[in-house]
């Protein structure tokens, strides 16, 4: 009986006679957005204009409805609770003392992780950097969601940022800027400092702009044919990364939460290679040597850290992800196979990447032990002279992954200008489902013959190899496009 004498008292309050001159001529919905995702909320308010033109909220006095319903309900204060789990489109109605109204309700997937690209990086002051911002719903699908977030920067002092995450730092103005996105019910943000002279991690050699003959007809098949390249200026590390420099990566993207580690194994946690592995820890049969090491104290935070003594060593066992993600998190790219080659060949033809064009032990670390080249394994990055374009270990030493996937008939088909591969030129998750992708590698390793330090050789790679048993000289350099 209480329960009747509720809802009777409940419907005469939202029936009550309105006194005259305040009768609704019609009635809106308002609402400061009609998207939501899956478990969200949207208020909605009825507001009835009346007789004599004045304004007035009738949120609480409404009847409201929604149909179909899959998707969500809304109660009877304007509220509109999604499904956990459901998506689709719902009509909501409003009623009021004879008038009504209707809108639409899009409800979409709910973003599972979320976060931005790049996470901390330097820019040149007049330089413009695009944030990109990606999202893993609970479907496990993976999307680039950038236009659909709201984007924010402080102090602003130094740059601009639009509504679409490009950022325009101010010609003559340094600082740092913090990136903030907003996502559903998701905050991430990104640092960005701001510099007159570029001045990073990195040390970088500007590869000038102009063709070069790419291949080579006297190679492998897949060396094949030669053929005129044409390739903008671009930026390349003088040095392959090194283990302490992905180390500092590794505990900053630890710190943010962007990766986990997992038998020895770090895999990526949030941004475009989520749950992919990047890195194999341990040593293995072919390589016992460990190069990192996490350090899981109790009584510290726990973090990553170089092995002595190979700090200033090659980071490997790398997979194509992990190079990747390194890049990402700073705001760089791995070169194309295109840059690489012309990067290895100096300006000329010459057949390695090498300070003369020539290959020899006391050049460069390749099989076997003679000369200057005195590693059994892996040299210190630049333990031998730099080719003609100033760049070091352009052959063996380490393998380095460049951006391309690998198709042996790819220089047929080839642009002439600013080749990319044939694979995808913006990567989100793995490259092929179900299935491994090779991807190049470039100029050969401290395993290597002769034959594969070629400044032409395409050496392959998978893009998720065994991690216990892949060959562990796979290492990288980076790059970036001129400011």
């Amino acid at each position: 009986m209480i329960l009747v004498v509720s809802s009777l008292s409940f419907s005469a309050c939202r029936d009550e006679p309105t006194a005259p001159g305040e009768m609704p001529a019609s009635l809106k919905i308002e609402a400061e957005t009609f998207l939501t995702f899956a478990g969200g909320r949207v208020q909605l308010s009825a507001i009835a204009t009346l007789e004599d033109g004045a304004s007035r909220d009738v949120t609480m006095e409404a009847v409201w409805t929604n149909e179909p319903g899959s998707a969500g309900r809304v109660n009877q204060n304007g509220e509109f609770v999604a499904h956990i789990g459901k998506t689709g489109t719902e009509t909501v109605k409003a009623e009021f003392q004879g008038q009504s109204a209707t809108t639409t309700i899009e409800v979409s997937k709910r973003a599972k992780k979320f976060s931005i690209i790049p996470v901390f990086t330097h820019i040149q002051s007049g330089e413009k950097l695009q944030f990109q911002a990606i999202a893993e719903f609970e479907d496990r699908t993976t999307e680039f969601i950038t236009d659909r977030v709201t984007w924010t920067l402080r102090p602003g002092l130094a740059a601009e940022l639009d509504d679409n995450g490009l950022l325009s730092s101010d010609m003559g103005r340094s600082g740092i800027e913090t990136v903030a996105v907003h996502f559903q019910d998701s905050v991430d943000s990104s640092r960005v400092r701001i510099q007159a002279r570029l001045d990073t991690d990195f040390e970088f050699v500007e590869i000038p702009a102009g063709s070069f003959i790419m291949g080579n007809n006297d190679g492998l098949d897949p060396e094949k044919p030669e053929h005129e390249v044409f390739l903008d200026a671009f930026l390349i590390s003088k040095n392959e990364i090194s283990t302490a420099q992905y180390v500092r990566f590794l505990n900053r993207a630890h710190a943010d939460n962007y990766i986990f580690i997992e038998s020895n194994v770090v895999f990526g946690a949030r941004g475009r290679f989520s749950d992919l592995p990047f890195i194999l820890l341990q040593g293995t049969p072919l390589f016992p040597q460990e190069l990192i090491r996490f350090v899981d104290d109790s009584f510290e935070p726990s973090s990553f850290e170089s092995i002595p003594g190979f700090e200033d060593h090659p980071v490997v066992k790398l997979t194509w992800y992990g190079a990747m993600a390194f890049c990402d998190f700073y705001g760089l790219r791995l070169p194309t196979e295109a840059e690489w080659e012309k990067a290895a060949r100096g300006g000329q033809q010459l057949e390695f990447g090498t300070e003369d064009g020539t290959l020899s032990h006391d050049l460069a670390n390749y099989s076997g032990v003679e000369g200057r080249d005195v590693f059994d394994d892996l040299a210190p990055v630049g333990s031998f002279p730099a080719n003609r374009f100033g760049l070091n270990d352009m052959a063996g030493n380490a393998w380095e992954l460049v951006f391309d996937v690998f198709d042996g008939t790819y220089y047929e088909r080839s642009p002439r200008n600013n080749p990319t591969g044939p694979g995808p030129e913006i990567t989100l998750g793995v490259l092929a489902p179900l299935q491994e992708t090779p991807v190049v590698m470039r100029g050969g390793s401290w395993l290597s013959s002769p034959d594969e330090c070629r400044a032409t050789f395409r050496g392959v790679s998978a893009d998720l190899p065994d991690l216990a048993a892949t060959p562990p000289m796979i290492g990288f350099r980076v790059a970036r496009y001129v400011p």
